[in-house]
């Protein structure tokens, strides 16, 4: 048997296994309390800007698959871009990307643990200020861009 053979078995027999859900929204998100998905630092803001994550995939990610996303709260409404700030945007970039192509559809993430990734001893590295490593001569170009840049309200529909 070959190895993609066995692979292929194996995520088909998980996939099978896996707890469904149906397509109705089991709970509300109160936007305001994620600033309607908009960050509040420019950094992020622009980070969003050039690389146009699909924040509705990930709010409906939370509506209709019980992700809990409560943790990535912090991360929209403080003015904190460091290295903590950029493992969390990668997780939610992952999980819009994921959750846009649909293949959670079915899925109930409740149990999905997120925010977990432990730094252990070199845990003080995680609140570095990334921001300290910008030059200030690119502030006007990198609001220009955040400005010229149209980013998609997001909206939760029943």
């Amino acid at each position: 048997m070959k190895p993609t053979t066995i692979l292929v078995s194996a995520l088909a027999a998980v996939a099978s296994a896996a707890p469904t859900t149906t397509a109705e929204k089991r709970s509300a998100i109160d936007l305001g309390a994620f600033n309607n998905f908009g960050f509040a630092n420019q950094d992020l803001q622009y980070l969003l800007a050039i690389n146009g994550f699909n924040l509705q995939a990930f709010a409906q990610l939370a509506a209709f698959n019980n992700l809990n996303i409560g943790g990535f709260q912090s991360l929209f409404v403080n003015n904190v871009f460091d290295v903590n700030s950029l493992l969390q945007l990668q997780q939610i970039a992952l999980l819009s990307q994921l959750g846009g192509l649909g293949v959670f559809s079915n899925f109930d993430l409740s149990s999905l643990q997120l925010n977990v990734f432990d730094l252990g001893l070199i845990g003080g590295i995680g609140g570095f200020d990334v921001s300290s490593l910008i030059d200030q001569t690119l502030v006007p170009q990198i609001q220009t861009i955040i400005q010229q840049t149209e980013i998609s309200a997001v909206v939760l529909k029943e």
